[in-house]
Formats: structure tokens, sequence, C-alpha cells
């Protein structure tokens, strides 16, 4: 009831006129000369009243993802209703695990198609909880999206969310005819941690060791398991994802201090950049995994990748998961789905021969 009463809520705040809003967000928080646009200062507000419960405060993990499974559930209710459906499993390296396979109207057979990967630190997180992101991308970028879920920290701490996202990605490249897609023009996509996981697909591929994917898709990415960045200095707290909250994730999925720096965990650190795919990379200006999503960038921008990176300045972290309420959210989110659009029309098709593999 609470999850309802407030994101019903948000919905209602953030439809008021401007003024009233200014009124509710309060006093502007203003960091070098900047500062959050008006929608996400109202959730900064609603975020310190109206908080959910956090396993990390209160060791309450069942109840946390309940509470972010529904959160996402009605966030995305009514978003693109003309795209179908269909949820099965593939066997990943620990078991059966669940996809959703995201159809938008009159959508060609044997097209192109995005493999993503749900946020929620590797503790957290659904195909629920990003079915508002998935359907957004699959109707306005005019593709199928094959939403792939994986093993969660702290039960299944890592690799195990890495193994299964290479396993998912080769799954579904291996699959393609089930599900109506084009093998040779298959992006690869996620969100915070699975921005995360997504690059490590497109690093694995580029190794050799997998299926080449024609583009990345990575949406305020984690990629430093160190978290010594001047952003998680200056948005440490009070902007939506705390640095007590991110340390925690990271102890849940990363026990071992000399895990921090393995490529696996932190892509920031892989060395192997020759033959990563083009890629898009969004950070939001008032986000602690800011910094680190924007060396990634520069370190594939110097190593020639073909890249774009957007900074949605005055955004917090996770715009993924608030298509549904957040107007400003929607916005980032579709200007992603835009450039997904874009890269891959110009990706080859299978009649122009070209092979996807090292």
């Amino acid at each position: 009831m609470l999850v309802w009463s407030i994101m019903t809520g948000l919905r209602f705040l953030l439809r008021l006129p401007e003024p009233v809003l200014r009124v509710i967000a309060g006093r502007p928080v203003v960091v070098d000369g900047r500062q959050p646009v008006l929608s996400a200062r109202v959730l900064m507000q609603v975020s310190r009243f109206a908080p959910f419960d956090a396993p990390h405060q209160n060791g309450d993990l069942a109840r946390a993802r309940r509470e972010l499974n529904l959160a996402g559930a009605l966030a995305g209710a009514g978003i693109c209703p003309g795209v179908r459906t269909r949820d099965a499993s593939w066997p990943g390296p620990g078991g059966p695990l669940p996809l959703r396979l995201y159809e938008p109207e009159g959508v060609p057979a044997g097209g192109p198609a995005l493999v993503y990967f749900h946020g929620g630190g590797f503790v957290l997180g659904s195909l629920d909880t990003h079915e508002g992101a998935c359907r957004l991308l699959a109707e306005e970028a005019g593709v199928r999206v094959v939403s792939v879920g994986y093993r969660l920290a702290p039960e299944h701490p890592f690799p195990a969310a890495a193994s299964d996202a290479v396993a998912a990605f080769a799954h579904v490249h291996d699959h393609a005819a089930e599900f109506g897609i084009d093998p040779d023009r298959l992006a690869v996509g996620g969100d915070s941690s699975g921005g995360n996981l997504a690059a490590v697909v497109a690093h694995t591929a580029a190794r050799g060791e997998l299926p080449r994917p024609v583009f990345s898709l990575l949406l305020t990415p984690a990629t430093d398991a160190l978290g010594e960045s001047e952003s998680h200095r200056q948005f440490g707290s009070g902007f939506r994802l705390d640095r007590d909250e991110w340390s925690w994730y990271r102890e849940q999925y990363l026990r071992d201090p000399a895990l921090y720096k393995d490529p696996r965990a932190s892509v920031l650190y892989d060395d192997h950049l020759t033959g990563l795919p083009p890629t898009y990379v969004a950070t939001c200006g008032f986000d602690l995994l800011r910094d680190e999503g924007e060396a990634y960038a520069a370190r594939l921008a110097s190593a020639g990748v073909p890249l774009v990176h957007r900074r949605h300045e005055g955004q917090l972290h996770g715009f993924a998961n608030r298509v549904g309420v957040d107007p400003d959210a929607r916005a980032a989110m579709l200007h992603a789905a835009g450039v997904l659009r874009a890269a891959l029309a110009l990706s080859p098709t299978r009649d122009q021969g070209v092979d996807t593999r090292d």
C-alpha cells in the first residue's frame, strides 16, 4: 500500500503546474553552479519524506525486492500498450532464468533486436522493474527487446551475474529464429548494474569469446567498483542513490576487495578495447556513477571506438525506472531509443554477408 501511494502520488505531483512544483521542490540544491531539473528536485523531496524501506538500512531484502518490483510495475503501467510481450525462460549457467520478449506492433520478422539487462545493484531488480523502459525502447526504436533475468547477490555473488549475462547473449543469438530476430543485428544494453553487464558482454565478444553485438546501449553504467571518483563525493547523499546504499550493494556482490578491479566487475579497467562495437553512454549530472561512466566513455573514444555520449545535466540516477511517472526521465529514455533506432537501422543485414564473429 505504501509503494502504491508513493508512486500514485509522484505521478500526480509531477503533473502539477510548474509554480506549484517549485514550491514542493523547495530551495534548489546547487553543485558547481548547476542544479537538478525540477522533477528531480521533487523526487528528492519525496525520497526524503517517504522513502521505500531499503535493505541496507533494515536488512529486509525480500521486502525491498517486493517493493521495487511493485514500484516498477506501477511506474511502467500504461507505457506503450501496443507492444506485445511473451514470457519464457532460458537455461542459465546455474539453472533456468526468466526472459521477456517485447514486440512492437508491425515489426517485421528477422529484424534487429536488443538484449537488455536490468539495473538494481546486482541485488535488486527484475523483468518487472524495467517493464516500462523495455516497452518504450521497443516502441520508439521499432525493434524487438529481449529482457533477460540473471542471478542476484547475495545469494549468487560475483561472477554469477556476469556469467549469466554472457550466456544469455549467446543464448538469444543462437536461438534468434525463435525470437524472430536477425542474429547479425543484435545489440546489447542495460542500465546501472545492467549497463555493467552489457559492457561485460561487449568486452567478452571483443576478445572473440562470443558473437559480437552490433551496438551497446549503456545507461548510467556502473564501470568502477572502487568508487573513488569526485562524483561519489559530490553526490553521496540525498541524490537518490546514496553512497552507503551503493557500498552495501558492492559488499553483497563483490565480497573480496581484490575483485574490485576485475574487468568483469569494473569494465573501466579492461585493457582490451579493440573490436568493441559502437557504443552509446548516457550519464546524469547528479549521479554518483557519473564520473566513472564518463571515464569509460573517454577510454572508448581514445581507443577509436565509435561513441555517442550524452550527459543529462539535471537528472538523477535511474531514469530508466521512472519513464512512466517522470517526464524528464521519459525524455532521457526517448533520446536513448532514438540513438538505438539509428544505430540498428545502419547496422548491416544478414544478406550483406557480414561476419559478426572475430
